[in-house]
């Protein structure tokens, strides 16, 4: 009996250090005072987004909360047969202004700088001491310019809004020229649950990661309304390079699916591959 006692306590033991070690670490410290987003009324906030694939592979990002403030999130990508392809889970630490993130690559802690709105301004990698990148708003919250900086190029986002939405965000860097343009129709939904768009640029972090941070308010306002078009696909090989329009390619309509109060359950665009982002509300 006294084997079967002791054998139960070291399991339980062992499943405590276990499950530490799944916990991203960090010794990051500072005196920080974080300025928390105010969320507009009607706000939901994500507990998880997937996204899946006709041929079979899943993106899941799941997000969790303390109190009603988003303290970690965990974003799983796995193949068509569900073998897994990458893991990561970024936690944010509140109280000395940092972002740990345990990546299958390698694990990475970002000291960041907020404005009056609670929004992020500026990530800096604690071993470097580098800037990684910048973000500028506008007097309503609306990102503006960021900056992705790396030892060798310093790559800038531009981003464009009318009327409270997103109408194009253009993204040019050494090795990078890229644009997306939304359209919004007669039909255009009210943004209800503060979602990010389809197709929005990610800085940073991986795309899934930087929308479940903007439903949150860390990255800002989100768009007014939801789009009904994306166009992605731009050829500049014939236009002056300070000229951010550029020849249409191709053109995507957005469909979207509501609960009965009007929140968006999942949207679905006719690209090919074509997806299915499916989201849940706290």
């Amino acid at each position: 009996m006294k084997y079967i006692k002791y054998l139960a306590i070291a399991m339980v033991l062992v499943a405590m250090v276990a499950c530490g070690d799944d916990e991203p670490q960090s010794t990051y410290q500072r005196d920080f005072n974080m300025i928390y987003p105010v969320l507009p009324a009607g706000h939901k906030s994500i507990s998880k987004i997937e996204r899946k694939y006709d041929r079979g592979n899943t993106t899941v990002a799941t997000a969790s909360y303390d109190g009603d403030y988003l303290k970690s999130i965990n974003v799983v990508n796995r193949d068509v047969d569900g073998s897994l392809l990458n893991e990561e889970t970024i936690t944010i630490d509140y109280k000395n202004g940092a972002i740990i993130c345990d990546k299958k690559i390698q694990d990475v802690t970002y000291a960041f700088e907020v404005n009056s709105y609670g929004a992020f301004t500026k990530f800096s990698n604690v071993s470097t001491g580098r800037t990684s990148s910048a973000m500028t708003y506008d007097g309503s919250g609306h990102l503006e310019i960021a900056q992705v900086v790396t030892p060798t190029t310093t790559g800038t986002t531009v981003v464009n809004w009318m009327d409270g939405n997103l109408t194009q965000w253009v993204s040019r860097d050494v090795n990078k020229l890229d644009s997306v343009v939304y359209e919004y129709g007669t039909n255009a939904i009210p943004n209800k649950g503060n979602i990010d768009v389809a197709g929005n640029e990610s800085f940073t972090f991986t795309t899934f990661v930087c929308a479940i941070m903007r439903n949150a308010g860390l990255f800002g306002t989100t768009s007014a309304k939801l789009p009904t078009v994306i166009k992605k696909g731009y050829d500049y090989s014939a236009v002056d390079a300070s000229n951010p329009d550029a020849v249409e390619l191709k053109r995507y309509n957005i469909t979207y699916t509501l609960d009965a109060q009007g929140y968006v359950t999942s949207y679905t665009t006719n690209e090919t591959p074509r997806y299915t982002v499916t989201y849940t509300y706290r």
